[in-house]
Formats: C-alpha cells, sequence, structure tokens
C-alpha cells in the first residue's frame, strides 16, 4: 500500500502506565495492512510552534474493529500536546511508512528484545506470529513497575516472557542483558532462530554486542527523529558498521529503515 494522508478520528485515548498512553484511531485500511515494524507520522492539531510531524510505531491493531493503536510515552511537547486529545478529536496523519520485521518459515524460534517503550512495534509482531508454529520468547524491561504496560496484551499473545524492573519492583531486578545472555548461553547452537530488538541506545548497543557472541541474526527498529518520514529530510542518518561499495556510510531511518539488520549499523548517543 502507497503512504497516504488521512483525518482520522480519534477513538479512545488512555494512560496505561506511568506518563503512557495507548491511543486508538478509526483506520479500517491500515488496521488490515499494517505490518509489524512500520510506523505513522502524526500532525499535531493546534500547536504552530510544532512544526515537524511526530512518528510513532503501529503498536497493535484491530481488523473487525477498523483500529490502529500507538504507544507513547510524554516525553517532550509533541507528545504532551498528544496525550490531551479526546475521543471524538480529529488528527491528520501520514502513513503507513517504513519497512517492516521479516522472518522465514525454517525459523525454530523467534526472540524479542524490548526496554520501556521499545514494547510498542512487538505487540503487533505477536499478533502476525499468533498462528506461527515456533516457540516466541520475550524479555522485556522496564525502570519500576510504574511503567510497565501491556502485560495483558502480552498474556494472551502466547510469548514467554521474562519480565525484568530496574528496581526489582516487577520480575527480575536489574537490565534484561542479564538473564537475556543466559537465555542466548543455553541454547542449541544447530537451531535456527532471529532476535528481534526495539529499546533505549545503552540497551542496543549490548544486545547487539549479544547477539554477536552468540552468533544469533537480528533485526532492530530505530527510533531516530523521523521530520518528514519519508526522506525529504534526511533529518534521521543512521550510520552503517561498514561502508558500501558506492561509498555509502549511512542510511535513513525513514527511508530505508527502520528495520535493520543489526550487525549492519552502529548506536551513536
Amino acid at each position: 500500500m502507497s503512504k497516504s494522508v488521512i483525518q482520522v478520528p480519534v477513538v479512545e485515548i488512555r494512560e496505561v502506565a506511568e506518563g503512557i498512553f495507548r491511543l486508538t484511531i478509526s483506520a479500517p485500511e491500515w488496521s488490515r495492512t499494517a505490518r509489524a515494524g512500520q510506523f505513522v507520522n502524526i500532525q499535531i492539531p493546534q500547536r504552530n510552534d510544532l512544526l515537524w510531524r511526530r512518528p510513532f510505531s503501529v503498536h497493535s491493531v484491530d481488523p473487525v474493529r477498523g483500529t490502529l493503536d500507538i504507544l507513547f510515552a510524554v516525553a517532550g511537547r509533541g507528545s504532551a500536546a498528544l496525550s490531551e486529545h479526546k475521543a471524538g478529536d480529529s488528527l491528520n496523519v501520514l502513513g503507513l511508512l517504513g519497512n517492516c520485521f521479516t522472518w522465514t518459515a525454517d525459523l525454530q524460534e523467534i526472540i524479542i528484545a524490548a526496554g520501556g517503550l521499545g514494547i510498542a512495534p512487538f505487540i503487533l509482531l505477536l499478533q502476525q506470529l499468533e498462528n506461527w508454529p515456533g516457540k516466541k520468547t520475550l524479555f522485556l524491561g522496564f525502570r519500576s513497575s510504574r511503567q510497565a504496560c501491556c502485560m495483558q496484551q502480552l498474556g494472551a499473545l502466547g510469548a514467554e516472557m521474562v519480565l525484568t524492573t530496574e528496581d526489582g519492583s516487577l520480575g527480575h531486578r536489574g537490565l534484561i542483558t542479564t538473564p537475556l545472555d543466559d537465555y542466548l548461553a543455553s541454547l542449541d547452537k544447530n537451531g535456527k532462530r532471529m532476535l528481534f530488538l526495539c529499546g533505549p541506545t545503552p540497551m542496543m548497543r549490548a544486545v547487539r554486542e549479544l547477539t554477536q557472541k552468540y552468533d544469533i541474526p537480528a533485526q532492530v527498529t530505530v527510533e531516530n527523529r523521523m521530520a518528514c518520514g519519508f526522506g525529504a529530510c534526511v533529518g534521521c542518518p543512521v550510520e552503517l558498521a561498514q561502508p558500501r561499495e558506492d561509498g555509502q556510510t549511512y542510511m535513513l531511518a525513514c527511508k530505508d529503515g527502520p528495520v535493520f539488520p543489526l550487525q549492519e549499523i552502529v548506536f551513536n548517543d
């Protein structure tokens, strides 16, 4: 489906954890065609000081209701303004944008590593994997139980879940990289599996090292600022680990991603 700008009604918006909101919009066609990893760019209405659209991963879909959800944290002026919307309000949305996670039929297991709001694209991924026969293992980390969200949805989607919080208020105390390291070390090296990743930059950098250590292929969705959403502003560069044959040293998160093979890129603070 080609990208388009549409005016969509807000169906619901509610706070699902401390400072974290789930926004549901009515978008029947997108609810049928969206794939995990893709994103939409939302124009914040009635705010002349916010010139650029804000990008948000597609969080989940309901093709029966014709709705699409995004999950976001209030972190700045744009997200704060978006959180103030109510059912019945209208939003100008550009979508669907970007590429998506991919996998092959011969995989035995899909491993997901998500930190905080990095969980956002993986509800849709697990929806897509609902009838997939392989094993699904999710490593999910939050700062605290106050930021933990999506537990009910995740519980219904069939993934084995390892949960950590930095303060120990829910699940294991610490970072998800510790149990993930232990788990990857325990696996049969002959098994076919893929790891999908999203989260804060330090976490993604650490998980990248683990996938190198255990020689596990992985894909990551990056969260660079994407103003236009289709490559015109060149404002979301992603550095390549190795220059390409044509000398290219970076790609664009919105146009070439946001999903990339993990070992092909590097993370800069």
